[in-house]
């Protein structure tokens, strides 16, 4: 048996062949792995919570603005609105955001078998590459994220290739008088799990961010033997650690000149929790009855639990306009919009669309008139070889209606898990731009 969350990490093992689960065991349903909650010292994540809801809860920006810049930067935002945290860890891919931006916290996870619980630091949870200290009966239930003491900022910053980082980079210090009083350093993506850099973090004490940048470039030898940089798709050793001590003074020069995060959905809606599910019964099922609205229709039937949404959509309604292509959740030709968030169709579960809303490309039309966006991408030239243009479409209008003036970089933020060759996006853009109701600056040459 394998327990489901998001998903967004277990279908694409399923799909390879890599894992042959007899059982998924939906988790979601249960309350307390779905909450966010503020304390006086810590936020309390549940295991469940989405990237989606985390990177916007008011709270985790307010007082752990670091973690929320890195949930915000993870993948794209199909995979932020089905992926959740604790998926995330316990997944524990080297080339993730999470992990490291909550080492500088010192974060706690709980576990618990049905019987008793237990908390321990998450850098004792996090193991070595795609491992975690869970046994076999435990269940991830929760990270409990503490403040930074008074006083203390924070910052992240990442390099990435294919929506994956290459390497993440988090601090948080206190500085007086332009020296440091007080810091924590961690890496990431670099080696087979996040590290907290001690020994730096205590030589660097008392000194300014010139010092401080100077003593960093003296300890590649040190940063070497610690993390261990491996050669892999992403990027080689050597130029990881570069990166990783360019990225350390950046991050450090941040804290000092008190820079704050540029979130690009800072004026957008917030997503409330998911609702507690009622459970019909517990005997495992091959198939599932599900009700659900597909542009405005409605659909009642049984379906396998493992025929995903694109597959359901194509064969059973007829509605081919989300296009099968990368089947890894990276280009955005299976977009389509379930209760207003994208999502990708090829890595999603049909059965979780029970009791949804769903918007295919084909919904976006209303007869013969067009969508102001579908209008738009016409005029603009935003629909090219067309391949990829459903997936577009649905995309921005998931962000129209999450936000239905965003600005140039909000736009290009939302959109940068949708991959067009031909390179339309300069059209896509003023399409979108146009839908809204916005001007659109053209330059003269």
């Amino acid at each position: 048996a394998k327990l489901y969350a998001g998903g967004a990490e277990l279908a694409l093992l399923m799909r390879h062949g890599l894992v042959d689960p007899e059982y998924l065991i939906d988790i979601k349903g249960i309350p307390e792995l779905g909450r966010i909650a503020a304390s006086g010292s810590a936020v309390t994540i549940g295991a469940c919570a989405t990237h989606h809801r985390i990177e916007r809860d008011p709270a985790v920006r307010a007082r752990l603005p670091a973690f929320a810049y890195a949930e915000s930067q993870v993948a794209n935002i199909r995979v932020r609105a089905q992926g959740t945290l604790g998926g995330n860890l316990c997944f524990n891919d080297p080339h993730s955001d999470p992990g490291t931006a909550l080492l500088i916290h010192e974060a706690n996870v709980t576990a618990a078998n049905g019987i008793a619980q237990r908390q321990m630091p998450l850098e004792d949870f996090l193991g070595e590459m795609y491992a975690t200290a869970l046994e076999p009966a435990e269940l991830l239930v929760s990270v409990d994220v503490p403040f930074l003491p008074e006083g203390w900022g924070s910052s992240y910053h990442r390099v990435h290739r294919y929506q994956r980082p290459t390497l993440g980079v988090a601090a948080a210090a206190r500085f007086a008088g332009g020296r440091i009083e007080g810091v924590r350093l961690a890496v990431g993506c670099v080696s087979a799990k996040p590290k907290r850099l001690r020994d730096l973090e205590r030589e660097i004490i008392g000194a300014d961010i010139q010092s401080a940048r100077r003593m960093i470039q003296e300890k590649k030898a040190y940063l070497r033997e610690l993390l261990q940089p491996v050669d892999d798709l992403l990027g080689s050793a050597a130029y990881k650690l570069y990166m990783t001590q360019v990225l350390l003074g950046r991050v450090l020069e941040d804290i000092g000149e008190k820079k704050s995060f540029k979130f690009q959905v800072s004026g957008f809606k917030s997503e409330t929790a998911v609702p507690k599910r009622e459970t019909k019964n517990l005997k495992p099922e091959t198939r599932v009855s599900i009700s659900l609205t597909v542009n405005d229709a409605a659909w009642e039937g049984e379906i396998p639990v493992e025929e995903t949404l694109l597959d359901f959509l194509r064969q059973r309604l007829d509605l081919t306009g989300a296009k099968r292509s990368c089947e890894s959740e990276v280009c955005g030709a299976c977009t389509v919009i379930v209760d207003g968030l994208p999502v990708s169709s090829c890595s999603y579960l049909a059965f979780e669309a029970d009791g949804k809303s769903v918007t295919t490309v084909e919904g976006l039309a209303r007869g013969d008139e067009l969508d102001p966006l579908q209008t738009g991408f016409i005029r603009h030239l935003g629909a090219q070889c067309g391949y990829c243009t459903s997936g577009q479409l649905t995309a921005a209008k998931a962000l129209l209606l999450d936000n239905p003036s965003p600005n140039r970089d909000q736009i290009a933020e939302w959109l940068r898990g949708n991959i067009c060759r031909c390179g339309a996006y300069v059209g896509i853009e003023a399409a979108v731009l146009e839908a809204s109701g916005q001007k659109i600056a053209r330059a003269i040459k």
